[in-house]
């Protein structure tokens, strides 16, 4: 039997392996960017509220942001400091690819470990009975 009340590392480390947070069951994805509503092993509904995913697209732009900043402001400023003449293409290049594979290539991972984050501010995400199952 799977643990139903994780801790929050666990509830985040499963999140971050695109894993129910609250089960640790698999295959939520349909797809690469369609999660499923609810998980197929317990049945935990995901997106409780119209927008609950906000959070996670903010999470992936946070993320992304990240890796330009690193893959392009750092270099820029460190070649430029030693050489103010320096070829700046290739990093302008690189961080211009990580703006358009970063979001698309983490897109998944965010709204799983949103679903986890959710998890574990206090959503139980327990299926309310009379609540009937999306098609």
């Amino acid at each position: 039997m799977t643990e139903l009340r994780p801790s929050k590392a666990t509830a985040l480390l499963r999140g971050l392996c695109k894993r129910c947070p609250r089960c640790g069951g698999g295959d939520l994805f349909v797809g690469w960017f369609r999660m499923r509503p609810r998980c197929p092993t317990c049945n935990c509904r995901f997106e409780r509220a119209e927008a609950f995913f906000l959070g996670s697209y903010m999470l992936n732009l946070g993320v992304t942001e990240g890796l330009v900043f690193v893959l392009t402001i750092v270099p820029c400023i460190v070649l430029l400091s030693r050489n103010p003449d320096a070829d700046l293409t290739l990093v302008v290049v690189a961080g211009l690819v990580a703006a358009v594979v970063a979001p698309l290539a983490f897109y998944p991972y965010s709204k799983a470990l949103w679903s986890a984050i959710d998890l574990v501010m206090g959503s139980s995400g327990v299926p309310d009975p009379a609540e009937p199952e999306p098609d």
